[in-house]
């Protein structure tokens, strides 16, 4: 979980005009949990030594990603080693990879050696809108909290294709997904290579390069590790902002969700508390046509994997689960054999960790769309939410051979 201090000076941060939150010298560990008591104590310890979670080891005998400070990094260690964990150093200092992703000097049109901004974005996006307008067709599904529009593009060379539909950088410190999905959709309006242009012509994409705009933007201008929303529904305002993929209508804060302001995976006060998830479900539901949505891609990092429903439960698979797991294949497969890079596939809770109210759960649960999934980018942990921007085109070329190796598996079990 966030501390509370870091929170708390970030949105002051904001607020006044002060300098950046900084991470000099904080350090992620990557620590095993093996029986219970461990798990209990690393909980109990949370707020004492001031632990962040970057990914969380929901089951025993697996890992979990956690930051501190430089101050209580010695105290760590120590328990750690009283208490029989195996762990091991992932990053020395988080501020210098950080520091490693922002530009010596910023190149504001659109290419993928940066990662851009939310005005950048937007920017590339009015010239694909004015020199593809046969092809792309621009959509906004609203305003968030802050008022920022939430903008996308459906890209469609021909009328009765079948949809797909990209929702990206629901975390806003997961810069690599809007990263990816721009180059992707590059790719569909120039396709390169036979397999895209295929997808390009006989698909139709509805992308949302970032769907967390009021997020992206504080990760960019103050906070660069915030996950959250902007929405402050604390009564005490101390801590502000909701996991806009706990915050969907199904299921919603049934499990893998917190009820604490504070924590990440806070699912808000209510489902559909956020207008950015309302306002998304609200333009699936009326603004594309019933049933034409075949597959829902809710565009994560970090892990390498392709997670299916259900979420909130390991002890059934869903009635199209088959189905689910081959287009999956065929995605990973795509992957493994032009790049050698290694996505694991199942559903949410055999494979990573228990969840309820996200986009996958309400896309396949509420709406039928038989084929959802959450994909996590790289990588597997040695440097997750800060990526170098020289991965940015390694990781969108292999994405983009997922996405041909997909529909053509979606095709095989006549889902598309």
């Amino acid at each position: 979980m966030w501390s509370r201090i870091l929170l708390v000076l970030a949105f002051l941060g904001l607020s006044l005009g002060l300098d950046q939150v900084r991470y000099d010298n904080y350090k992620v560990y990557n620590v095993r949990i093996d029986d219970l008591e461990q798990f209990q104590l690393l909980r109990s310890q949370e707020k004492s030594l001031k632990l962040s979670s970057w990914r969380e080891a929901r089951h025993l005998g697996e890992s979990s990603d956690l930051m501190l400070p430089p101050e209580y990094q010695e105290t760590f260690e120590t328990l750690l080693i009283n208490h029989n964990f195996s762990y091991s150093l992932k990053i020395d200092n988080v501020q210098y990879h950080i520091d490693a992703q922002r530009p010596k000097q910023r190149i504001t049109s659109m290419e993928w050696t940066q990662f851009h901004t939310l005005d950048e974005i937007y920017t590339w996006l009015d010239l694909i809108e004015s020199r593809y307008p046969d092809i792309v067709t621009p959509f906004t599904i609203g305003n968030s909290h802050e008022g920022r529009p939430i903008r996308g593009v459906k890209i469609s060379y021909k009328e009765g294709n079948p949809a797909v539909f990209i929702e990206s950088n629901i975390h806003a410190r997961e810069w690599i997904t809007s990263s990816t999905i721009t180059y992707f959709i590059d790719e569909l309006l120039v396709p390169r290579n036979p397999g895209v242009r295929d997808i390009a012509q006989n698909v139709d994409w509805y992308i949302i390069p970032v769907l967390n705009t009021d997020g992206f933007v504080y990760s960019h201008e103050v906070e660069r590790l915030w996950r959250k929303s902007r929405l402050n529904s604390d009564p005490t305002g101390e801590c502000v902002g909701t996991d806009l993929n706990r915050n969907f209508d199904f299921l919603w804060m049934l499990t893998g969700a917190s009820s604490d302001f504070c924590d990440e995976t806070y699912a808000g006060p209510s489902a559909e508390s956020d207008v950015e998830i309302s306002q998304l479900t609200a333009y699936i539901n009326n603004s594309i046509p019933e049933g034409s949505i075949k597959i829902y891609i809710s565009l994560h990092s970090y892990g390498q994997y392709v997670l299916s429903p259900w979420g909130h439960t390991a002890a059934e698979f869903p009635e199209h689960y088959p189905q689910m797991m081959h287009v999956a294949k065929g995605f990973s497969d795509a992957l493994l054999r032009r790049y050698g890079t290694v996505f694991t596939y199942g559903s949410s809770a055999t494979t990573l960790y228990e969840v309820s109210g996200s986009g996958k759960e309400w896309a396949y649960a509420v709406k039928g769309i038989k084929i959802p999934y959450t994909i996590e980018l790289r990588d597997k942990g040695r440097l997750g939410f800060v990526l170098p921007p020289e991965d940015i085109i390694p990781v969108a070329r292999e994405v983009t051979e997922g996405f041909v190796g997909m529909i053509n598996a979606a095709r095989e079990m006549d889902v598309l």
